[in-house]
Order: structure tokens, then C-alpha cells, then sequence
């Protein structure tokens, strides 16, 4: 196709907002349409009234809903995006509490100086999920890919540090961007809390979608800039991000895309490969051929006792030197996590569990279960290798009477 194009998909409450941009030239066009009720429609009504309005393409995108997303946010001090991917698929349930055939997901690498290398893992309950696709394939319309809905703003917001703020019933999405790029985003229970996690983080922009609903001017300093945008940006965004892959192929379906060859550019392939065995190949080595193989096989003979030792004494050097580094690397970064690792595993009562321990600089947080969380606090605050213990959110207890906690403090 000579102009590409896209189509971005976004839920909203039963709604379904489908948005068409194309690349011409350089300039990308769009359009938008609301379908109402698509939730509750039955399928050919769908069909029809997406057909009469032509949305057909092969690259269409689904942005999913945050509120609906289990993100888990991971910091990567010492390894690699490749290394966090290749061991996910083993310790998934880990990080999500899902076995990895109950969920969809995929990993997004951020980075930034100001809030450092990290990755976040979003996953989506595949029930939840393939009902959506289930319909979406009986209107004729089969997403490719499936995007969180904070990483379909990422073609729209500015090289600023700018917070997106999504509303859904009563709660508020809070979504940050450093440089067009995601470093933070998260589930925000009432106004209050909204405002002070825009205080805390000091954006200068600050968009808010469904607007009508916030009292905007409650929120913000006056030296914040306050934009409001329509709720179709988010389809809009889903579009856009299939003209700029500016999300390397993030894709929780895990469908990687076909690439179309066309068949002019086949035959021209196959006969440059005719052309270069007959003709062009023969004449370059059937000369020499005899005389290079002879001269290069008494060369090889004679240093090939000679190579042997000096490639075996430069792997040994090499791994030896690797090793010596990660160990002095270890040693000087993270002794103090080390220390406070064996600290926690001498305060926790026997009776509590830590799932997740994460680092920052001097502060730590955990999240666990146990019969108490306020005597895990307790005993934290006793330790002389702690201080500023406290609780990060509200304690929750799970369907066996245990409670949830997430503490956070500073290591001494």
C-alpha cells in the first residue's frame, strides 16, 4: 500500500471507538466514529454497521483499558531487557500471581535519568481478553496487536514531563511521561490522592481525559500547563503507534508481523542469484582455486597447535576477568542490599511471607502476606538497620484471612 495505514481501537465503559489515520506524505490524516453499546450488540448488527462505514486494513491495534491490566514494575540495575525476557516465561506467576497460560502479556523497557532503568510487565487475563477479541472478529475486525492503553498516548504527548489523567467510575489512572516515554503509571483511588501524586512528581503538563468529571483547577499549580482531551485520543494514539512503531512491536498477542514481498522484488532476487552461480561466481574461483585451498592447508597445519594454546589461554584469561568483575560489581554496588536481605530475613515472623523486595538508592520496599501487617511494621521499626518504616497503601487481607501489605523505609 503506498500510504500506510492504521486503525486504533479503545474501550470505553460498552462503547467502542475506532479510529482510522493514514501516512500521507508526510502529513497523517484521521478520523473517528463511536460505536454505542458495542459491548451489548449482537454480532451482525455490529458487522453491518462496521462494514457501511469501511474500516478495513490489515494493521489494526487494540488499546486495552489500564484499570483492567495487572502491571508489575521491575527495576533493572544489572541486567538486560533480553536477559528479564528470556526468564519470564519460568517465574511469571512470580511476579502476577498467574501462570503464564492464563494470561497474555509483554514487557515495556523504560529509562530515564531521573527515575532510572526499569521495565514494566503488562498482563492480561486471557477470559477477559479473548471475549473482546471474540467479538471484535465477528464485526470484522481483527486486532494484530494488543497495547496498554498508557502506551497509546506515547505518540502524543511532548518531549516535556507530562502526566496523562484517565477517569474511570470513581478511581483515576495516573500515567507519566519523561521524553515521550513511559516511566511511571498507576491506579489512583479518589481526587486526593491524584493531586498528591501530580505535587510529588512536579510535571508541566498535565492532561486529563474525560474531563468533565474533575475539577481540574483543584489539582494542578498554576505554573502547570492543563490541556483536556477527548476520549478518542486513545484509539487515536493505538493508530498512530502503528504508523511509528515507536513501541518496537509491543504486542501482548505475542503475533508477529508477516512481511510482504512484493512480487516484482521476488523475481529480481531470483534472477540476480542465477546471474551470479552462472557467470559471475565460476569466473572468480575456478582460477586459483587449487593453489589458494594448497597454500592455505600447509599454512593451517603448521599453526594449528600454536593457535590451539593461545585460544584456550585467551578464553581462560577472559572468563576469569569477567567473572572477577561481576564479583567486585556485586560486591561494591549491592552489599547493602545484601545486608538489609539478611536483616529482613531476621526481623520477619515466621508466620509472614515477602513476595517482592525491591531497591531505590537508600529505600527498599516490600510487599507480603502474613497474620499481621502492622507487627511486621513493628518489628521493622525496631531493626538498627532501618528507618522511616511505613506503609505504602492500605493493608488488605486475601480470601485465607491474611493480610497484604507493601512497607517502604531506608536502609540505615
Amino acid at each position: 500500500m503506498f500510504f500506510p495505514e492504521s486503525i486504533g481501537l479503545s474501550i470505553q465503559g460498552n462503547d467502542l471507538i475506532i479510529s482510522k489515520t493514514s501516512q500521507i506524505f508526510i502529513k497523517p490524516s484521521f478520523e473517528s466514529t463511536v460505536v454505542k453499546d458495542f459491548l451489548l450488540k449482537e454480532s451482525l448488527d455490529l458487522k453491518l454497521i462496521i462494514s457501511a462505514r469501511g474500516f478495513k486494513t490489515r494493521d489494526i491495534i487494540l488499546s486495552w483499558p489500564r484499570e483492567r491490566t495487572i502491571v508489575r514494575e521491575i527495576e533493572l540495575p544489572g541486567s538486560s531487557i533480553n536477559d528479564l525476557r528470556e526468564s519470564l516465561s519460568y517465574q511469571l506467576d512470580s511476579f502476577i500471581l498467574f501462570p503464564e497460560d492464563e494470561v497474555y502479556y509483554d514487557i515495556y523497557p523504560s529509562s530515564s535519568a531521573e527515575y532510572g532503568e526499569k521495565a514494566f510487565i503488562f498482563a492480561i487475563k486471557k477470559e477477559e481478553l479473548d471475549d473482546i477479541l471474540s467479538k471484535l472478529e465477528s464485526s470484522n475486525l481483527i486486532p494484530g496487536r494488543v497495547i496498554i492503553s498508557p502506551l497509546s498516548y506515547t505518540p502524543l504527548v511532548n518531549d516535556n514531563k507530562v502526566v496523562v489523567v484517565e477517569k474511570f467510575t470513581d478511581k483515576y489512572t495516573f500515567n507519566l511521561y519523561v521524553d515521550s516515554k513511559l516511566v511511571s503509571t498507576s491506579l489512583v483511588r479518589d481526587e486526593d490522592a491524584l493531586k498528591e501524586k501530580i505535587y510529588e512528581n512536579k510535571p508541566d503538563d498535565v492532561i486529563f481525559l474525560g474531563h468533565e468529571y474533575v475539577d481540574v483547577n483543584g489539582l494542578v499549580n498554576e505554573d502547570m500547563y492543563v490541556e483536556c482531551w477527548e476520549e478518542s485520543k486513545q484509539s487515536l494514539g493505538a493508530a498512530l503507534n502503528g504508523l511509528s512503531e515507536c513501541l518496537n512491536r509491543f504486542n501482548v498477542l505475542k503475533i508477529k508481523g508477516k512481511r510482504h514481498i512484493p512480487q516484482y522484488a521476488l523475481t529480481g532476487i531470483l534472477v540476480s542469484l542465477i546471474l551470479a552461480f552462472v557467470f559471475i561466481l565460476p569466473g572468480i574461483f575456478k582460477s586459483k582455486k587449487e593453489q589458494s585451498i594448497r597454500a592455505i592447508d600447509a599454512k593451517l597445519e603448521e599453526l594449528y597447535p600454536e593457535v590451539m594454546i593461545s585460544n584456550r589461554l585467551r578464553d581462560e584469561i577472559n572468563s576469569i576477568m569477567e567473572a572477577t568483575d561481576k564479583i567486585n560489581e556485586v560486591i561494591r554496588n549491592k552489599s547493602h542490599r545484601i545486608d538489609l536481605l539478611a536483616e529482613l530475613t531476621m526481623v520477619i515472623p515466621d508466620d509472614t511471607w515477602i513476595k517482592q523486595v525491591s531497591f531505590k538508592k537508600d529505600s527498599f520496599e516490600i510487599e507480603g502476606v502474613g497474620l499481621s501487617g502492622a507487627k511486621v511494621l513493628t518489628l521493622l521499626e525496631y531493626s538498627p538497620r532501618i528507618d522511616n518504616v511505613s506503609f505504602t497503601s492500605s493493608v488488605t487481607k486475601d480470601k485465607t484471612g491474611k493480610e497484604k501489605f507493601k512497607i517502604k523505609g531506608s536502609i540505615k
